[in-house]
């Protein structure tokens, strides 16, 4: 079986018999990989450190039928935030579940690596409910899966300014006052700003996050509704943040 080595953020970890762990990795060379680490829930193995959730690692692995198996993990960063600070590890949780969920097995997406390390990264220093909500809409646009959410899905024409504009989930998105179908909702110029930005930010900048209550609020129901519409069960990591 052939050995590799990746660099690889962890986006999940789960026991697997009494001392072992299967790890999901988003690898920059060989997208999501799940893999099994033998021996790492023993205290002296030298995974067990390495195998934390939101680690960024040099790993290497041998490929194998079902799952693959990590040889060898050194970590090259340790987010502190994301592993100390309850609130933020609950929304970055959500972030890795949405890559675990829509983001098929070993199909390479550099773009997505890039950005799920800026998302870890942002989860640091800024307010981790808007980071994971921006983090989101952006890896959706990678899925195949993403909504109109600038342009009217009937007729295609490009909203601009403060001009009224409808929403529904079903037709594929945003629908011009000419489009309106029945059932769709009224969409708020500010809603469809922030969602634009969102798509479009720059995790590089010093740029502030922020969003008036009304429009974050209206934003994570229209994107957390359509994320369980489309698994078609609970997420995990938004009953835990329920929790909090």
């Amino acid at each position: 079986m052939a050995r590799y080595t990746a660099h690889a953020l962890v986006i999940g970890v789960h026991p697997w018999g009494d001392a072992d762990k299967v790890v999901e990795l988003f690898t920059a060379e060989k997208g999501r990989v799940r893999a099994a680490a033998f021996g790492s829930r023993r205290p002296k193995s030298a995974l067990a450190a390495a195998l934390q959730l939101f680690n960024e690692l040099d790993v290497s692995l041998t490929e194998g039928q079902r799952l693959d198996t990590v040889r060898t993990a050194s970590i090259q960063h340790h987010p502190k935030k994301l592993s100390e600070d309850i609130v933020a590890m609950a929304y970055g949780s959500f972030v890795a579940e949405c890559v675990s969920e829509f983001l098929p097995e070993k199909q390479p997406e550099p773009r997505v690596y890039d950005l799920l390390r800026a998302v870890f990264s942002a989860f640091e220093t800024r307010n981790p409910r808007i980071v994971a909500l921006l983090g989101v809409y952006q890896l959706m646009e990678f899925t195949g899966l993403q909504l109109s959410y600038e342009r009217c899905v009937h007729c295609g024409r490009l909203l601009e300014g403060e001009e009224e504009a409808f929403f529904l989930e079903n037709a594929g998105g945003t629908l011009c006052t000419n489009c309106h179908d029945p059932g769709a909702v009224p969409y708020p110029a500010s809603l469809r700003h922030f969602i634009s930005r969102a798509l479009t930010f720059d995790w590089q900048s010093q740029e502030p996050l922020m969003i008036a209550k009304k429009d974050l609020l209206a934003a994570e129901e229209m994107l957390v509704g359509y994320l369980q519409r489309l698994l078609g069960h609970p997420m995990r990591s938004l009953a835990f943040l329920q929790k909090l």
